[in-house]
C-alpha cells in the first residue's frame, strides 16, 4: 500500500475512536474533548504501525 492510503485509514480510526468515545462519554467539555482527541491520535498511528507491519510481513499468495 502506498502511504497516502495509510494516512486515510489512520484518520479514519481516528474520527471513529472519538466520535465512538464522545458518544459512550455522554456529556462533552473542552478537557474531555482534548482527552478524546488525544487518545484518538494514539489509536490512529499504533492502528497504522499495525496495518504496516501486516502488509509488509504477510506471506503473499504466488500466482
Amino acid at each position: 500500500m502506498k502511504a497516502g492510503k495509510y494516512i486515510i485509514l489512520m484518520a479514519v480510526a481516528m474520527t471513529l475512536y472519538v466520535v465512538v468515545s464522545l458518544i459512550l462519554e455522554g456529556e462533552v467539555t473542552e478537557a474531555i474533548l482534548f482527552r478524546e482527541i488525544g487518545e484518538g491520535f494514539i489509536f490512529g498511528v499504533l492502528y497504522g504501525i499495525y496495518l504496516y507491519l501486516r502488509n509488509r510481513f504477510r506471506k503473499k499468495k504466488k500466482s
